[in-house]
């Protein structure tokens, strides 16, 4: 790389894995489980909680990106200073959230309330932090070769930690317990404390990383939170990568899975030792595996397909002949089997998904200066962060809805609790079709925005020609 040094790479690397170790308890499916199985919240109050959380991310997220852009610090940085300043609060609010007090019910009122303020707490922090740590992927260097092989060992590292540690940390917690003896409720606490605060400490290393590009004249920094988001309205790109993420969140029968192994699978069908938990993590595991593949060579599909809007349709393409085949060979005996190994191979490009995406919010930050005049890191990254947040409310959202919907009466996972066969009929008709075709859908319907991007390389190496004039220009006067 031109610009960016090796230790100050391996820092930024190391604190992306710190932050994904604390993601990896709210970002996947086990946050739902947690809510619904753990903290024992009724599937209709998990929904609304998700709904009203997604609300709070749809003000939160592009208010706080909107104000980084209009704030420097001392230094002249609108990023660096704030992955100094987050990490401990957001460890600390990553524990508290998954501290459970009690499960009565007469008490649920209180523990909702502790509940959802701490999540706000929490979400304020991160989203500071996620915005600042994505946002350094556009400004830590003026070349875009460099910019997006950085991205994408970023995007590697983080997916490699990411899906790791949100499928094993549920089933080691989980045979733990088992073992132990110890309670589900004592084992996230403790998790929480370990994974939360422990990968929050790590997370700050990401300070190490530099800010190189940044804006050389006062007038191109917005002067108002109006002007952040009649910018942000204006980046087409931005808008339809949001809204394809958007429509990606249908995917809802990816949180279900465990419920399906929980109680569509036999409770001794590992000897004991492994429950539901665990049983996903192995599922997990074989199926989206070959995807850091996919990672690896994300360029080579790059370049194969024209770019990276083009790698994503791919992608969504694979996914829905997957998850359809699947459903037709079914999950009885060796269909099961089977079925893994056509999802495993048909997953092995969409390891590049997240880099393709953050490169394309790059694209678009680049695109935004070479249009406007102004750089938008702050509001594009947090448009990412909300996103991604949203699309998991919704996702879970959806998830507790269907099983409200199909009957499904949570079964308190205590020692010697018998789950298999204890669901109702509706339960047992539906849960495979959820699981295996709204993503199926879900990815149908994501194709859709794409379609409307009209950005070729050609055009991109333009832009990024034209800036490096602007600047060089710029500098010269000052």
């Amino acid at each position: 790389m031109k610009y960016i040094t090796k230790k100050e790479r391996n820092s930024f690397l190391a604190g992306l894995a710190g932050q994904n170790l604390v993601y990896c308890m709210i970002g996947a499916s086990f946050f739902t489980y947690f809510m619904t199985d753990i903290a024992m919240f009724p599937p209709a109050v998990v929904t609304v909680l998700l709904l009203l959380m997604k609300i709070w991310d749809g003000v939160n997220d592009p208010l706080i990106g909107a104000m980084v852009d209009r704030h420097r610090f001392k230094s002249g940085e609108k990023l660096r200073p704030l992955l100094k300043y987050t990490p401990v609060p957001v460890g600390v609010f990553t524990v508290l959230l998954f501290i459970v007090f009690s499960t009565k019910e007469s008490l649920l009122w209180l523990r909702i309330s502790y509940f959802v303020i701490m999540y706000l707490c929490w979400d304020i922090t991160y989203t500071l932090q996620d915005v600042a740590i994505w946002g350094t992927t556009a400004v830590i260097s003026p070349d875009s070769g460099d910019r997006d092989k950085f991205v994408q060992l970023a995007r590697t590292v983080g997916s490699i930690f990411y899906g790791v540690f949100s499928a094993v940390v549920p089933m080691v917690m989980e045979s733990i317990a088992k073992i132990s003896g110890n309670s589900l409720q004592l084992m996230t606490f403790v998790f929480a404390v370990i994974f939360g605060l422990g990968g929050a400490l790590i997370s700050a290393k990401c300070y190490k990383a530099q800010e190189r590009v940044r804006l050389v004249k006062a007038s191109q920094q917005q002067t108002s939170l109006s002007e952040c988001f009649k910018l942000l309205f204006q980046n087409k790109m931005l808008l339809l990568i949001t809204l394809a993420s958007l429509l990606g969140s249908f995917a809802f029968g990816n949180n279900l899975i465990t419920y399906f192994f929980k109680y569509m699978y036999p409770d001794n069908y590992f000897g004991g030792f492994i429950g539901a938990l665990g049983i996903t993590t192995i599922y997990s595991a074989l199926t989206y595996a070959p995807s850091f593949l996919g990672m690896i060579f994300a360029e080579k599909l790059k370049k194969l397909c024209r770019g990276y809007r083009n790698v994503i349709i791919l992608i969504q393409v694979c996914t829905i002949i997957g998850k359809v085949v699947a459903f037709l060979i079914g999950y009885e005996g060796k269909n099961m089997i089977i079925g893994i190994a056509i999802m495993a191979v048909l997953s092995i490009p969409s390891g590049a998904s997240s880099i393709a995406q953050t490169a394309l919010f790059c694209d678009s930050v680049d695109y935004m200066e070479w249009k406007t005049g102004k750089r938008t890191e702050g509001v594009t990254f947090a448009m990412q962060t909300f996103f991604t947040k949203v699309s998991s409310g919704i996702t879970g959202g959806l998830a507790t809805l269907s099983l409200g919907l199909i009957g499904y009466k949570a079964v308190a996972d205590v020692p010697g609790a018998v789950f298999y066969g204890t669901q109702s009929a509706t339960f047992e008709t539906w849960i495979w079709p959820l699981v295996m075709l709204t993503p199926a859908v879900a990815a149908l319907l994501f194709i859709i925005p794409l379609l409307f991007i009209k950005y070729t390389p050609e055009q991109k190496a333009q832009v990024e020609k034209e800036l490096q004039q602007r600047r060089e220009a710029a500098e010269a006067t000052e």
